[in-house]
């Protein structure tokens, strides 16, 4: 990833904010300016990594707010952003609320910042994500597309517009038949549109290959093209993809062979029907590293002098992860039969892709969906996921946390100490129940599952260990005085249920949380 270069402007009369913002911890790859002023300066807003911050004067926003994709943050305590003018603090991209008389409160303040270092280093990162993808598919000299689920198209390269002699613009949502020039009516009867391959390859659910013939306004060509299904996280396929190779004076595949695979963005080895090299190109050099003429080798020979040893295959994927220096590549690939003219098998043709940018994107979006966002413990969806393994595990214990009067601290204090106040809960548990299962149920409700045998006695001592050591840390919070929890604890064993239902273990524990609260809260109980 590219450096990521941040600057914020300061408007203050203060020195704090400035001492707090540089104090911040950083993500990878970022750096930040700061530059304090009393006044604003809008000649100097030239970037879209650029914020302003104002220290109590929501005015400076309606200027910041004049530069494009420049972030505007308004710093004020909680009794002076009831006076602002509402007009005024629609200006603000962000709001950091303080506490009447803490204005820099330095952990506050701290945590705003780095919020807001995270926000705009991600969405720089998108940007520059973005530029990346379309400068790639407009680099291809081959046909890429992408279509929604009903075939209308998307995202098209370079290529595509010019062999059409259409905008991206006029593309975009726009069907086989307009984009082609052809009569619907043609269209829809025509053998020389892709009317059955988009429907070949959601069926398949993954990459297939064609030879399809197209009309144009300049005739018929004829394109091998490559077509894979876009599978959403949960399965379902939202459009496909495809990237076509114009081969309509090809047809001597084998003379031809050359200038077909150095044209393609992906490693490709060709071999024929003894599996002996016959080409590769530029870009399986560079993926596996090869420093020799691969011509005349087996596969199998240049299997065991490059590559045995480095690579190693995923179970039920057509993927291999290889090592490559200090880092593992994950390479997805597809091996085809290639056919003469007359249909007859003359070899083979292994293409390779490196997907390790798609594989870390797809694991950190999982992990998102299955993270609460405030305290990075594992969400609803998370436990349910999780609990579909535990099934058959000899002991499964239940441990409901609830948080005392927490509605007083958000209504006294205001939601941000709220948060705080969720943090420490959430810190203290990864602490006190290090390798089990911590869940943020919603609010201040959360549940911790212990998936191993484990003694009531030592549940007791555990749990008692833990609420202590988290009353000792609220006590260094005036506004945290009278936050305690309340605890219900319910465990099984597979043997005595014969089979877990987890609903009813979560209502046991509920149950023993209630008893808690009822009997006085600031302790557990555990449902007999």
């Amino acid at each position: 990833m590219y450096l990521c270069k941040l600057k914020f402007f300061i408007i203050s009369g203060s020195e704090e904010p400035e001492k707090i913002l540089r104090s911040a911890a950083l993500p990878e790859d970022c750096e930040i300016e700061v530059v304090s002023m009393k006044e604003l300066d809008e000649s100097k807003l030239t970037s879209l990594d650029h914020a302003v911050i104002s220290d109590g004067d929501p005015a400076v926003l309606a200027k910041a707010a004049s530069a494009e994709g420049v972030k505007s943050v308004l710093l004020a305590e909680g009794n002076e952003l009831k006076k602002f003018p509402s007009d005024e603090l629609d200006h603000a991209d962000d709001i950091f609320a303080m506490p009447d008389g803490a204005r820099y409160d330095s952990a506050i303040l701290t945590a705003h910042f780095r919020r807001l270092i995270n926000t705009m280093k991600n969405e720089a990162d998108f940007r520059k994500e973005k530029v990346y993808f379309e400068t790639a598919i407009d680099s291809i000299p081959d046909l890429v597309w992408f279509k929604d689920s009903i075939g209308s198209h998307l995202i098209v390269n370079d290529s595509f517009c010019k062999l059409v002699e259409k905008t991206k613009e006029q593309i975009y949502k726009r069907g086989h038949y307009y984009i082609w020039d052809i009569p619907q009516e043609e269209y829809e009867k025509g053998e020389y549109v892709c009317l059955e391959s988009e429907d070949i390859v959601v069926e398949a659910r993954k990459t297939c290959i064609f030879d399809e013939k197209i009309k144009t306004k300049n005739g018929m060509r004829q394109f091998k093209t490559y077509k894979s299904p876009l599978i959403d996280l949960d399965g379902s396929i939202f459009g496909t993809c495809g990237i076509a190779h114009d081969v309509t004076d090809l047809h001597n595949m084998n003379n031809e062979l050359d200038v077909i695979i150095e044209s393609m963005p992906y490693a490709v080895i060709v071999s024929d029907n003894n599996d002996v090299i016959l080409n590769v190109n530029k870009e399986f050099n560079l993926m596996f590293g090869s420093h020799e003429d691969l011509t005349g080798m087996t596969l199998n020979d240049w299997i065991g002098k490059y590559i045995s040893g480095k690579v190693k295959k995923i179970p039920g994927k057509n993927e291999i992860q290889m090592n490559r220096g200090d880092e593992i590549r994950t390479i997805s690939y597809i091996r085809k039969s290639i056919s003469d003219i007359f249909g007859e098998a003359i070899g083979g043709m292994g293409i390779f892709h490196d997907i390790t940018v798609e594989r870390q994107n797809e694991q950190r979006t999982i992990k998102s969906a299955n993270t609460d966002f405030l305290t990075q413990l594992n969400n609803r969806r998370s436990l349910f996921n999780y609990l579909e393994k535990m099934r058959y595990v000899p002991q499964l214990t239940f441990i409901s946390v609830d948080l005392d009067n927490f509605k007083q601290v958000n209504d006294i204090y205001g939601h941000h100490m709220g948060d705080e106040a969720l943090l420490i809960v959430s810190r203290m548990m990864k602490e006190s129940f290090s390798g089990d299962f911590i869940a943020r149920l919603g609010g201040d409700e959360f549940l911790i599952v212990i998936s191993r045998k484990i003694k009531i006695e030592e549940i007791r001592e555990q749990v008692s260990d833990f609420q202590s050591k988290l009353k000792s840390e609220y006590t260094k919070f005036t506004e945290f005085s009278k936050l305690t929890t309340s605890i219900g604890i319910a465990s099984f064993t597979l043997t005595e249920c014969g089979k877990y239902d987890f609903d009813n273990i979560l209502r046991c524990s509920d149950s023993a949380l209630y008893d808690a609260k009822n009997g006085g809260k600031d302790q557990f109980c555990v449902y007999e």
